[in-house]
């Protein structure tokens, strides 16, 4: 292993600084496609189809209680049992997609630690340096809402997107072990772009746009 890695090592050194930058920024696109194809993709559609589905029983509860209303109304004495045994089914379901929900909540960043968070992760990588920080408008958790059905839309609303820019200095070997730490977040932190620019080899600059996706509206600005 050493052998093939001390090779690949004097065949990147044969290359000119151009010929490395492009490489290099190869390399680096395709492991943020890796990691968005593979687990961030998933994990976001796995949340969009339970909020969906929630969306979906509360209109159904809604239609179900307007009808034991009108029958109240005309002085029906006990509402039909056929239809309070499915409100009560329907009302079951919501309450089991709502627990579902919380608890992928509970592996989500709180907007107010966002900041602090990737600011720990970025001292854990000493040879980075911060050259600018800076949030992005809070948004809605899909870009589809306005021509997805009535159901979608309302779940889509439920979930709301903190969105943060930085970009760092370092050399790329820090850079590769920085994006590998932001990977294993497990689905804590989403990545919206990261492009690299290699300034002078081995130095480069990363300019990432990440986000968090959570119950909470409010967003901080700087």
């Amino acid at each position: 292993m050493k052998k093939y890695w001390l090779l690949a090592s004097a065949r990147i050194d044969g290359l000119t600084l151009r010929e490395r930058a492009i490489l290099f920024g190869t390399t680096a696109a395709l492991l943020v496609f890796m990691v968005f194809f593979f687990y961030l993709n998933p994990q976001y559609a796995k949340q969009k189809a339970l909020l969906s589905q929630m969306a979906h029983n509360q209109d159904q509860i809604a239609g179900v209680e307007a009808e034991i209303v009108l029958k109240i109304q005309a002085h029906t004495v006990d509402p039909d049992a056929v239809d309070r045994a499915r409100l009560e089914q329907i009302t079951g379901e919501a309450d089991k997609l709502s627990a579902s929900l919380m608890a992928l909540q509970q592996g989500m960043v709180p907007p107010e630690r966002v900041i602090p968070l990737l600011g720990q992760m970025l001292r854990a990588h000493g040879g980075l340096k911060l050259k600018s920080l800076r949030t992005l408008g809070e948004a809605a958790a899909t870009d589809a809402a306005a021509a997805a059905p009535a159901t979608a839309g309302a779940a889509s609303a439920l979930l709301h997107q903190h969105g943060v820019e930085l970009v760092v200095q370092g050399s790329y070997s820090d850079m590769v072990a920085y994006m590998a730490s932001l990977e294993r977040m497990q689905g804590q932190v989403f990545w919206a772009s990261a492009a690299m620019r290699v300034d002078e080899y081995p130095n480069a600059t990363l300019t990432l746009s990440l986000y968090t996706i959570n119950l909470d509206k409010k967003w901080l600005k700087l």
